[in-house]
């Protein structure tokens, strides 16, 4: 059950990114799950830390909408506004600690899921797991509740950081979470 987990605020903020042009959408859809106020005169408030169960629902109905290339952008656009870990130096250590990041962006009971001071990661949300990495690849294996378009857009942007001609592709479709599978697994490729 995800209703004990919450984004935060800087999370739901970068979805609106990719809307820039066209705000409504994103807008109306979490204001009907209650992830965002709308001010009288159609300013958003985002409110501190949103329901995981109801983000992920707000996103579903949303890329349900716009389709896979908008998810995709809209996962490109979560980096910019996300909490980053420390100690990455390159595109293989930035795979390997993505998964940090992907916790410390998420809160349980108000606190961050990943404190970078301990190294303490708490459970709940799934993973981002960096399976292998060599020169010029590493293999994610990712277990979150979020559509697979929208984490290979914030991957591909968080690899391109380090490394410009950063790639993810999706490994094995068939056992995609959005046909109903428990993971997707995707390849990271640079120069």
């Amino acid at each position: 059950m995800l209703s004990e987990f919450a984004a935060t605020a800087p999370i739901i903020e970068s979805y609106f990114g990719a809307f820039k042009a066209v705000p409504d959408a994103p807008r109306a859809v979490f204001a009907k799950y209650g992830l965002v106020r709308v001010g009288p005169s159609g300013e958003i408030e985002i409110l501190p830390a949103s329901p995981l169960d109801k983000l992920i629902a707000a996103l579903n109905e949303l890329l349900t909408l716009v389709g896979p290339q908008k998810a995709f952008e809209m996962g490109s656009q979560v980096v910019n506004h996300a909490s980053i870990p420390p100690g990455a130096t390159d595109i293989a250590t930035a795979m390997q600690i993505f998964d940090a990041g992907y916790h410390l962006n998420h809160l349980e009971n108000g606190v961050p899921m990943f404190d970078p001071q301990t190294g303490t990661m708490r459970e709940g949300i799934g993973h981002y797991k960096c399976a292998s990495v060599s020169r010029h690849r590493a293999v994610m294996e990712v277990d979150s509740p979020y559509n697979c378009d929208l984490d290979r857009g914030i991957m591909q942007a968080w690899a391109r950081r380090f490394e410009r001609s950063a790639l993810v592709t999706h490994l094995e479709p068939s056992v995609c979470r959005k046909l109903r599978g428990s993971r997707c697994r995707y390849e990271v490729s640079w120069k």
